[in-house]
């Protein structure tokens, strides 16, 4: 039973967590929103710098060679193959695209043949009237792929030197990381040392060790369900001769890490395609794939992650829902990550009043 004085202590101390919670979400919302494009590819650089030193250490023993030029003999291959791959994925997407319009086409005339079909086994099982279900059908159907051809395939083909300039942009980006990291490499130790003796600075450091094993436990293990779904998709769909079978793989698997959602955006619109072109054996195929890399997501990630993260997934679910509202599509890696470091920044605020 709580008495008078103690229970005004647990109001004050309740009202406090959420006093610093605000304050807290406020401050790292403020970062990411306005300063977090600006010092991205510094503390990716200083990221990439902190998880390789023990390597350069390692490797420095063996060959007499000064940290830097081992930092840029590791971090630059990294990222060229970082860009091989971000290039290779929008090629194949590029290609899709060219076709888009001739498979829209193809999914009017398909549709219209699937609801004729359909159509007429209502009328003839139950009565109704076909001709006028059908036609109904088809009209509301047209206009939506009419609007589909008329405003979304001319945005998406004319987006190709937005898409250039994104290039560009990455590729700038990753440059400037390259150049950070071999700068910082040469005064790294005096400064995580300078930041772990100065008081100010060392929660600080507490936070950025606790938000770097979140990454780093986090990036492991999707990386591993992200490469063996796509695997498994791109085998399939090629298999039973799904068309764009590659691409649809890889897009999937990526799309795969998204919380409850994966697979599901590119394995069920293909499972719905196939039942219109009445390709039941594809249609099977699809729904057994989509229900197996469900199993290998709901298998491996438990084993890989555990208990590491200590954030369920339906917060990191609510991350990314919030951050592509707050920081647009940026927000899929901005929403989860803001929320790894609020939830880091308040247990270490926690921490010494409970050891007091």
């Amino acid at each position: 039973m709580i008495f008078g004085d103690e229970k005004e202590i647990v109001e004050q101390l309740c009202r406090n967590k959420l006093i610093r919670g605000c304050i807290v979400t406020g401050l790292v919302w403020f970062f990411f929103r306005f300063l977090f494009p600006l010092a991205a590819p510094f503390l990716l650089a200083f990221v990439l710098i902190t998880l390789i030193y023990p390597l350069l250490q390692r490797v420095q023993r063996r060959i007499p060679m000064k940290k830097k030029f081992l930092a840029v003999g590791i971090i630059l291959p990294f990222l060229l193959i970082v860009c091989a791959v971000l290039w290779a994925i929008l090629a194949l997407g590029a290609g899709q695209l060219q076709g888009l319009p001739d498979f829209c086409q193809k999914i009017e005339k398909q549709a219209g043949v699937f609801f004729h079909q359909c159509c007429c086994q209502l009328d003839g099982r139950f009565g109704w009237e076909a001709e006028k279900i059908e036609t109904y059908v088809i009209e509301q159907m047209t206009v939506v792929m009419e609007n589909v051809q008329i405003q979304v395939v001319p945005q998406l083909l004319s987006s190709s030197y937005t898409c250039f300039k994104g290039i560009l942009a990455v590729f700038g980006f990753l440059a400037i990381t390259c150049i950070a990291a071999f700068l910082l490499e040469k005064d790294y130790t005096k400064t995580v040392e300078w930041i772990k003796e100065e008081r100010s600075f060392r929660f600080l450091w507490t936070v950025f060790e606790g938000v770097l094993s979140y990454i780093v436990t986090f990036f492991k293990a999707q990386g591993v369900i992200l490469l063996i779904i796509a695997v498994l998709c791109c085998v399939t769909l090629t298999i039973v001769g799904v068309e764009g079978g590659i691409f649809l793989g890889i897009l999937a698997g990526i799309l795969d890490v998204l919380p409850f959602i994966g697979t599901g955006i590119v394995l069920v619109p293909l499972s719905i395609w196939q039942l219109i072109n009445g390709e039941y054996v594809r249609l099977t195929a699809c729904l057994v794939l989509y229900g197996v890399c469900v199993l290998v997501r709901e298998f491996l990630e438990p084993r890989l992650i555990g208990n590491k993260m200590g954030i369920p997934p339906v917060y990191i679910l609510l991350a990314i829902y919030a951050g592509v509202k707050l920081f647009g599509v940026g927000g899929i890696v901005k929403g989860p990550l803001a929320l790894i470091v609020i939830f880091e920044i308040l247990k270490e605020k926690e921490e010494p009043e409970e050891e007091v």
